[in-house]
């Protein structure tokens, strides 16, 4: 079939509400103006005529969409497959050219995974980003959010907590390929600096890039602030070691996208409890006495 017939079959899938693509269900109002089910949904009338809504669907036009080859959301980000009309929704929640979305609360940014870090860099956040190994420190105060992009294992993470209902949560998500989050995983590991052998220990898996906050704190680490206030300084503020790793037995490889974390130049200065022996060589694989990690008030 000629291009520029194919594309003008595709224009007639086109819901004229929300200009998506039609898949079955295609509802229709008594005029007989076909509509995509999410608009038919949300509107009370027909937009075009203001016609009423009937029970029935356009057989014709759903026998042509589960014949058609829909092109990936993405494809002005450069995705050039041609998707059945059910395998459309699964790989455009997995595709590697889909938009991010900025990790802060009320940016309205959404870009590709290779221009995350240049925007972060230009909110001119005054704490650098994190690595695999970092010392934190928050201030506990009622209902607030604090967020960091983490740079670890040549991958791109979101470092998020927050404060609410007296509660404390704490979660990283792995920015890239829904499935590949739970190769990654992350602890918190919480000491007052002036007792550094008390500890309390928590670590969970990564989580997808794409959960909305509204859901994502559900599956996060988290405590009741009463928990840590024997841990708290006067100044109210909370010291823990915030450390990403990959999953034993998986190999860390750039994505097929090419991307992966830029390289961080200047070394930071470490805080919390330091080591005042000569340091011990390093055993392979281990992080957690990586230097270059700047503890901060987020």
């Amino acid at each position: 079939m000629e291009d520029n017939h194919y594309t003008e079959l595709l224009m007639e899938l086109e819901c004229p509400i929300c200009t998506n693509y039609m898949s079955p269900p295609i509802r229709q109002c008594a005029t007989g103006h076909s509509i995509c089910e999410d608009c038919r949904r949300r509107l009370p009338n027909c937009a075009l005529c203001q016609g009423v809504f009937t029970e029935s669907r356009n057989i014709s036009l759903e026998g042509l969409a589960v014949k058609m080859r829909y092109p990936c959301i993405n494809k002005s980000s450069g995705c050039n497959l041609k998707l059945a009309y059910n395998e459309r929704e699964i790989h455009e929640s997995r595709c590697m050219f889909k938009g991010y979305k900025c990790a802060m609360e009320n940016c309205p940014w959404v870009g590709k995974l290779e221009d995350i870090s240049e925007h972060w860099t230009s909110k001119k956040i005054t704490s650098k980003p994190f690595q695999a190994s970092n010392v934190c420190h928050t201030k506990i105060k009622s209902e607030s959010y604090y967020v960091n992009i983490v740079e670890a294992c040549n991958r791109l993470f979101w470092f998020k907590c927050k404060v609410s209902k007296k509660k404390l949560f704490w979660v990283v998500q792995y920015i890239g390929k829904s499935s590949d989050a739970e190769n990654y995983w992350y602890e918190i590991d919480i000491f007052k600096p002036d007792r550094p052998k008390r500890k309390i220990l928590l670590t969970n898996y990564c989580k997808p890039v794409d959960i909305e906050n509204s859901l994502l704190y559900e599956s996060a680490i988290s405590l009741p602030s009463d928990m840590v206030e024997p841990f708290l300084g006067d100044d109210q503020l909370l010291a823990y070691n915030m450390r990403v790793h990959v999953v034993k037995g998986h190999k860390a490889e750039p994505e097929s996208s090419g991307v992966t974390a830029p390289v961080q130049k200047q070394k930071d200065i470490p805080k919390g409890p330091q080591n005042k022996k000569k340091d011990k060589p390093k055993k392979e694989g281990k992080q957690d006495e990586k230097k270059g990690s700047k503890g901060f008030v987020v």
